[in-house]
């Protein structure tokens, strides 16, 4: 059945906006599964905030053109879905990784990043990175680590003239019998 103008105008002003919204978008291969298998996909992909769409072809590639992406034109044939990630690329990334050893009949083709294309082996290397969350706590841990190290210093420093002082105060004061 073919879709009207306007309706195909309307789909493709929502793919510009999930693009907008996207700090990373991921495509996909699908064919073959069946809905439970994509009710799965989408729910993990809600769980790492992000939302796994069936995509048609022509008005992806539309809606990726207006934004300024120039994705491999091999990239957007067949069945193809996209993930738009919202806060985490490397979680959804993990996530899809984990969902194409489950279901061989879902294939990462590649996605973009920054604006700039990534290969499928790019998306797999982003997989293999630690979460948002991982990389905070240990770039403050790194950060703190010296702080945490200076203040032990000094406390020991202090807590040896303390030593000392006490020491000699001991020392000088009659003991009473």
């Amino acid at each position: 059945m073919a879709i009207s103008r306007e309706k195909k105008e309307s789909i493709v002003a929502k793919y510009a906006e999930l693009i907008g919204k996207s700090q990373a978008l991921i495509i996909t291969h699908y064919g073959g599964l069946k809905m439970p298998e994509l009710d799965k996909v989408r729910s993990q992909m809600r769980s790492a905030q992000a939302e796994f769409h069936v995509t048609k072809n022509t008005l992806i590639r539309r809606a990726l053109k207006s934004a300024g992406y120039d994705v491999p034109p091999e990239w957007l044939t067949g069945t193809t879905a996209m993930s738009f990630c919202f806060k985490d690329p490397a979680a959804v990334a993990k996530a899809l990784n984990e969902l194409t050893k489950e279901f061989e009949k879902l294939t990462v083709i590649g996605g973009v990043l920054s604006g700039k294309p990534i290969t499928k082996q790019e998306v797999e290397a982003l997989a293999s990175l630690p979460s948002l969350d991982t990389l905070r706590a240990q770039l403050i841990g790194a950060i703190s680590a010296p702080a945490s190290n200076l203040v032990g210093v000094l406390n020991a420093a202090i807590g040896g003239v303390m030593y000392a002082l006490q020491a000699r105060i001991d020392k000088e004061t009659p003991k009473e019998a």
